[in-house]
Parts: C-alpha cells; sequence; structure tokens
C-alpha cells in the first residue's frame, strides 16, 4: 500500500495495506501461500489471501530496514489491521491517529459525506513487523451481516471523520494469531494441496475465512464500547514524546521504563538503572520489553529521539540545536541517524515542512 508521502499505492499494494513497502517485489518465491519478498526498505515474506468476494487477507512477517512513510485513498469499504510483533502509526490527513504495538489493532472506514477519497497514512519504524490486516472492497458484494455491521459503523458520531480508530482482540484470538503469521522458516516438508492453484487448501482457506470474520466483529464491537481502544496522539507539537497505551501483559515496571526512555530520550540510561527502575535483572529487562512492546529498549529510544527532533524541525530549530537536543554531540551523526530512520536529511525534512506549513 505504501508509496513515498504524496503518491498513491497500486491495487496490490492496497492488499498489503500498512505492512509493505512502496513498490512490488523485485522476486517472488512462494511456499505454502507465502512470498518472499525484497523492497527498497524491507524484506521478508506476505501470504495475500481472498476469503470472500472483494475482501482481501494479508498476512506479513517484514523485518524493516529502513522507516517509512506511505499513503493509500480509500473510496469505500473499510480497512482494519493487528499488530502482532513490531511498531505502526496510522494517521489521518490532519495528523490525528493511532500508535499501535504488538496486540493492538487498527480500523479505517472513509467517510460517506466527503467528495474526495479520505486518505490514510502509515509510518512504519524499523525493526520487525508482523502484522494480519483485512481490507473490505466493493460493499454491494459483501453479505448482509457484514453490511449491517458497516452501516452500524456509519451511524457513530466518529463515522464523521475519516480518522483510524484503536481496538484490540480477545486474548484467544491474539494468541491463535501470534502463532499462524509467521512466516515459513523454509525448512520441513511440504503439504500439497489438492488444487495448487488456489491460494490455500479448502480446510485453510474456511479457517481463514473464519479469521478474517473475527477480526472483522471484534474490530466494530468497538462502537459498543466492548473493545479497549487505544489512545489517539495529536501531531501537534504539544507533546511530541506522548507514549503510545500498554499492550495487553504489559506490566507496571515495564511501563515506567518506556515513560522514562520516552520523558527523557537523550538522556544516557544505563540497562542497570532501568533494571532497577522495572525491578528485574537487566537479561530479564531486555526480554521482557522486547516482548510486550515488540522492540528493543534501544530502538525505541532511538524512535523517541527521531520523534522528538521531528516535532523540533517543523518549529524550525536549526539543525545542530536540534542535534544537542535529543542527545547527539555532533550534528553530522545525528543527520545520519535520522536519514536512517526516516528515509531522508533532516535539511530536506525542515525545508518540507516549511514548504507544507
Amino acid at each position: 500500500m505504501s508509496q513515498p508521502l504524496g503518491d498513491i499505492a497500486d491495487s496490490l499494494a492496497t492488499r498489503r495495506v500498512m505492512a509493505s513497502p512502496q513498490q512490488r517485489p523485485s522476486s517472488l518465491s512462494e511456499r505454502r501461500g507465502w512470498q518472499a519478498a525484497k523492497y527498497p526498505h524491507c524484506e521478508g515474506q506476505v501470504h495475500d489471501l481472498h476469503p470472500w468476494r472483494d475482501a482481501h487477507l494479508t498476512l506479513c512477517d517484514l523485518e524493516v530496514s529502513r522507516a517509512y512513510h506511505g499513503q493509500h485513498q480509500f473510496h469505500e469499504g473499510l480497512y482494519l489491521c493487528l499488530v502482532l510483533e513490531g511498531r505502526l502509526t496510522l494517521s489521518g490527513v490532519d495528523g490525528a491517529g493511532i500508535d499501535l504495538s504488538a496486540g493492538q489493532g487498527g480500523i479505517f472506514r472513509p467517510a460517506r459525506t466527503q467528495s474526495a477519497p479520505p486518505t490514510l497514512k502509515s509510518y512504519h519504524p524499523q525493526g520487525r513487523l508482523r502484522c494480519i490486516s483485512l481490507h473490505l472492497e466493493g460493499e454491494a458484494s459483501q453479505s448482509l451481516q457484514v453490511r449491517r455491521g458497516l452501516a452500524n459503523w456509519d451511524a457513530l458520531p466518529c463515522a464523521r471523520h475519516s480518522q483510524p480508530l484503536g481496538w484490540t482482540p480477545g486474548r484467544w484470538l491474539h494468541q491463535q494469531l501470534d502463532e499462524r503469521v509467521r512466516a515459513p522458516d523454509g525448512e520441513g516438508p511440504q503439504r500439497e494441496c489438492e488444487m495448487p492453484t488456489t491460494p490455500a487448501c479448502e480446510g485453510e482457506m474456511l479457517e481463514w475465512q473464519g479469521i478474517a470474520l473475527q477480526l472483522l466483529g471484534a474490530a466494530l464491537k468497538r462502537r459498543a464500547g466492548e473493545a479497549q481502544e487505544v489512545p489517539a496522539f495529536s501531531a501537534a507539537p504539544a507533546s511530541p514524546l506522548a507514549s503510545p497505551s500498554r499492550p495487553h501483559g504489559a506490566c507496571r515496571h515495564l511501563e515506567a521504563v518506556r515513560q522514562r526512555l520516552a520523558a527523557v530520550p537523550h538522556g544516557a540510561h544505563s540497562l542497570e538503572e532501568l533494571a532497577r527502575l522495572a525491578c528485574m535483572s537487566p537479561s530479564g529487562l531486555r526480554h521482557k520489553f522486547r516482548q510486550a512492546f515488540g522492540q528493543s529498549l534501544g530502538s525505541y529510544q532511538r524512535e523517541c529521539r527521531m520523534r522528538c527532533a521531528e516535532q523540533a524541525l517543523r518549529r524550525g530549530v536549526s539543525i545542530q540545536q536540534v542535534a544537542h537536543q535529543v542527545g547527539y554531540a555532533h550534528a553530522c551523526n545525528f543527520a545520519t541517524a535520522y536519514r536512517r530512520h526516516f528515509g531522508v536529511s533532516p535539511q530536506a525534512a525542515r525545508a518540507r515542512f516549511h514548504r507544507v506549513e
């Protein structure tokens, strides 16, 4: 789905919305329906399924080597995703949106009252991303139950604004998908389907149809307040380091560590200091933090630094000052880190922000 900001992705990438990068894979090798894919910003494997007409279910297991942005226009239907490992940010055209980490999902439905197709933006930070997404197109071809669910959603106040909203699955569904959405390791005997031209064996497809319906039902239950909502963030510079909501199962000690890193991203935090704050051993903290939040301590601190830097550049702060604010002694080191994270230099980003504003 994702092309550089300002571009619109093609129809194939639409079915990989928010999980795959800018271009079509340069090479594909199919195995159990998974396709090995290599992109400019990441590589890994994806699996596209069509559980029913005009429904696209995409499984992704990717390693993002360089953070990137993307966007896509939606004319109708609904898009939802569930992050199983890693991080993902979804936002609307005005910048308001949600940060998603392991165990959290996002849902987006274009408002029917807008004349122009609403745009959904995404930000993919560096690191591994395992994600499952469902995109519904052609509403007229959907079942009566699905159409009723979409109509109920449209009756809500939130449906007046084309903004992504958060939801969380039940524990059983999350655990089931966490085990299933993993790319094959390339070893072991393969089970052949009777109809090799189909994306999956008949029995497996029935299972995925059920899973897709469970995802849709869990996301739409948000309207009745039955699912936990992921707090929204704002791109306004007032709180650039507001941390995303805590995923299910993350204890308050881990949350304290994450808040410390978000509040003081420029600090030289030692592992021993953070372990004492978490009341854990250093090795236990490393393991449990990655398990709970989908990334390492160092990766999360770098992300906080880059978010802070981006907001400072939006305010017109000089490159040298921004570098010092986020903990870099030399502007050249900061520029290298910023380019590696966002894919553009801080000079180019600052110039673009000022042109837009």
